[in-house]
């Protein structure tokens, strides 16, 4: 047995660390700002115009030769999450096969340095071409559709602002339902989902990457990365595909306002008599109807996704395979021998029995 610990030697005092005030309270800082819940979204703001006909007292009372009638709508983009894009490569590697491939970012080769945007300000950009190109070419049953008016920062290098447009600049609807149809927030809101999801297709095509294991002459361009299978009898087939972020569409009506004079006034700051003019024009359009088209913008990211699918069949013999289960099995009985090892030297100690858990071995015999 082995002897029992001296009782009389003092035991040793545990290093307790000291703390650090930093010289004081009077040096600590503030607290950090808290982190809020994450809900993305991003606003687009569209105006469409129209003339409310008034009757000649009205005009004699108000003094206006007309009443000019904007209608602001809010366009609102919310993350809803993110989901893969279609397959950009896929390629089969062979049981302990090696290949090196090549990505290619078309977006970065293509453009220069500054005109590289973010994907965020490319789709405010391709929104605005393509509300141009379709604002200019539509006809409206109660009147003509003037051409889009876009934004654009002053020295920004043409980055668009969310302003996608107005509509209707000299437009005067003859009848109350097409004023309805004219100026419905559904209706805006699924024209707007049209423009939105052919920006994104045309931003998708924009920012195309091509995966290859071909090796060209703009290989500094590129990111060279490795695959290798190293599983012994099964193949691994590796599906590349385009990482998107899936936005939720919906739109409500912001301000309805009215010009007089040289500016544009809010509804609810028009006279009485005015109020109840264009109320009756519009019948129920109000501020703060909204309206959800049910449609989902897909944007693409810089990243993309691997996703490797073993293979169900079997490349090897049955002698290899029954070998490499065979091994396998040995190396669990090994493992379990170990448990139960740690187990047996945890009985002794916790049974107060401190002696050497392998025998010494036996002295050499003298000659």
């Amino acid at each position: 047995m082995a002897p029992e610990p001296d009782s009389t030697s003092a035991p040793q005092e545990p290093y307790l660390v000291p703390e650090c005030d930093c010289g004081g309270k009077e040096c600590i800082g503030p607290e950090p700002v808290p982190w809020l819940s994450w809900q993305h979204c991003f606003k687009m703001y569209e105006f469409r115009y129209g003339v409310v006909p008034l009757d000649k007292q009205v005009i004699a009372t108000a003094r206006l030769e007309r009443l000019l009638i904007r209608i602001r709508y809010e366009h609102s983009l919310c993350l809803a999450g993110r989901k893969q894009g279609p397959i950009v490569h896929s390629l089969t590697l062979l049981p302990k096969e090696e290949v090196r491939i090549y990505e290619y970012d078309r977006y970065r080769r293509s453009t220069a340095v500054t005109n590289r945007f973010s994907v965020r300000t490319s789709f405010y950009t391709l929104t605005q071409r393509v509300q141009d190109a379709y604002s200019s070419t539509k006809t409206d049953a109660g009147g003509s559709v003037s051409t889009t008016s876009s934004a654009s920062a002053g020295g920004g290098g043409g980055i668009d602002l969310p302003l996608i447009g107005s509509f209707g600049g000299s437009a005067s609807a003859s009848a109350s339902f097409n004023t309805a149809a004219y100026f419905d927030v559904a209706s805006v809101s699924e024209q707007f989902s049209h423009v939105a999801e052919t920006s994104s297709l045309a931003v998708e095509s924009e920012r195309s990457i091509v995966v290859s294991t071909f090796e060209d002459q703009e290989s500094l361009h590129s990111t060279a990365r490795t695959l290798r299978n190293d599983n012994d009898c099964r193949a691994v087939t590796y599906f590349i595909r385009r990482v998107f972020e899936v936005y939720k569409l919906t739109t409500r009506i912001v301000a309805i306002e009215l010009q007089i004079g040289d500016r544009w006034v809010d509804l609810g700051a028009a006279p009485p008599e005015i109020q109840g003019i264009v109320k009756k024009h519009l019948v129920k359009i109000d501020v703060g109807a909204p309206h959800d088209p049910e449609v989902e913008i897909a944007l693409p990211t810089d990243g993309l996704l691997y996703e490797a699918e073993l293979a169900h069949c079997c490349s090897c013999d049955c002698e290899r395979e029954a070998k490499t289960r065979l091994e396998l099995e040995k190396l669990q009985l090994e493992n379990l021998n170990l448990r139960l090892e740690a187990a047996r030297r945890q009985k002794r100690l916790d049974a107060g029995e401190f002696d050497p858990f392998e025998p010494a071995p036996p002295a050499p015999e003298e000659a």
